[in-house]
């Protein structure tokens, strides 16, 4: 499942920045990426091998390949040939279960990233070892391998078939090649380009909101029906508003996975930048402290939060301070920041006010969240983002 499609959201509500809460008062040229970032494309496979085992090809070449067994009038092959094709990322045999545990790789998207096949079972198992709910005919052992059903491939990504005594394997591999994983600018907002191939879904890109989740935007279509490697692509640009430090943008799409680009903001002018406050936010606080909406650190030293609600309301008892350290992640391109502490801001006499340090080096995503104060469906309060800003500690 694509997890962008959910926009995780941790105890926030809507949450929206905007290019003129982040501008400098005098901002200089940026350095934009001078081509595309990225190129999204699909790369297909075949395999295909006779009931006889006499030939078999991969893409057009000519390989060895097991012998698929026909049984009851169902194909079954041995899933040594899955990992021949290539489609599979890791194969594993584990003796003591009689099962079969087979990972295929993420460009495939498939409906099950992961499956294991039990000797004997007509169930199929999840990571979590629960079974995905359909039956197949059982799996079996054969002069030491196990042979699998291939219907049951077509959950992993392989539209599979029959015609003539020749089976054949139809996948592909959906990508998205980064050719600029990231650039500077000193400007408050990106504006870059990508490449896809024109049959796929059209790319969007996601704005990282720390350990909240991540929110989408869209682009404009620049250029139509490029030719290029035997494709034809079009061009997208997407423009990205920037907070300072580290921004990660993922870029992702129905029809292929995602991958992070990172953009750095350099600040020239830090005390022209200002807390950001968002959403209802503008309407409820203000700061004293701090006074600017990026803080270069030492280690250890102390940063004050205080200021004035602006409003009253019964519900306001107090402000949830979460700080987030950016963590760039090459394993799961969806967690690029870490909550590493929480601090609680009691309300009095319609004023806030606390400290926090910071030890370790890093840049790290200060996200001020409101009371738990709004209705949700669930019968019970949630908060939201007021404001926030950044904090790198050298």
């Amino acid at each position: 499942m694509k997890k962008w499609l959910c926009l995780i959201i941790t105890g926030v509500a809507a949450w929206s920045i905007g290019a003129s809460a982040l501008a400098d008062s005098a901002p200089t040229i940026a350095a934009e990426p001078k081509g595309d970032v990225a190129k999204m494309y699909r790369v297909k496979h075949e395999m295909k091998f006779d009931l006889q085992g006499r030939k078999a090809t991969l893409d057009g070449k000519v390989i060895s390949a097991e012998k698929p067994i026909l049984k009851g009038g169902r194909v079954y092959v041995p899933l040594r040939t899955l990992r021949q094709s290539g489609a599979a990322a890791n194969v594993t045999w584990n003796a003591d279960k009689r099962e079969v545990q087979v990972v295929v790789h993420p460009e495939l998207l498939s409906t099950f990233s992961q499956l294991t096949f039990r000797i004997g079972s007509e169930d199929v198992y999840r990571p979590d070892g629960k079974p995905i709910g359909e039956k197949i005919p059982a799996p079996f052992l054969s002069s030491g391998k196990a042979y699998v059903p291939i219907r049951a491939l077509s959950w992993l990504g392989l539209a599979v078939s029959t015609v003539n005594d020749t089976v054949r394997w139809n996948w592909s591999d959906k990508v998205i090649e980064v050719l600029n994983p990231e650039w500077e600018t000193d400007e408050a907002s990106t504006t870059f380009t990508m490449l896809y191939q024109k049959d796929m879904y059209t790319p969007q890109y996601m704005f990282s909101i720390g350990e909240a989740g991540w929110l989408g935007g869209t682009g404009k279509l620049t250029q139509k029906d490029i030719s290029m490697d035997g494709r034809l692509y079009n061009r997208i640009q997407f423009t990205v508003n920037l907070r300072p430090g580290p921004n990660p943008v993922m870029l992702t799409a129905n029809s292929a996975g995602s991958k992070v680009v990172t953009v750095r903001r350099n600040v020239t002018n830090i005390a022209s930048l200002p807390v950001t406050i968002m959403g209802e936010g503008k309407e409820n606080i203000a700061f004293t402290s701090p006074t600017q909406g990026y803080i270069l650190a030492e280690p250890n030293q102390k940063i004050d939060i205080s200021g004035d609600i602006l409003q009253h309301n019964d519900l306001y008892d107090k402000l949830t301070v979460s700080v987030e350290q950016y963590q760039q992640s090459s394993e799961d391109a969806y967690l690029q920041y870490e909550k590493v502490k929480s601090i609680e801001l009691p309300i009095k006499d319609q004023a806030f006010a606390g400290s926090f340090t910071l030890s370790e080096k890093g840049s790290y995503l200060i996200r001020v969240l409101s009371p738990a104060y709004i209705s949700s469906v669930e019968s019970r309060q949630m908060m939201t983002q007021w404001a926030e800003f950044v904090v790198d500690v050298e």
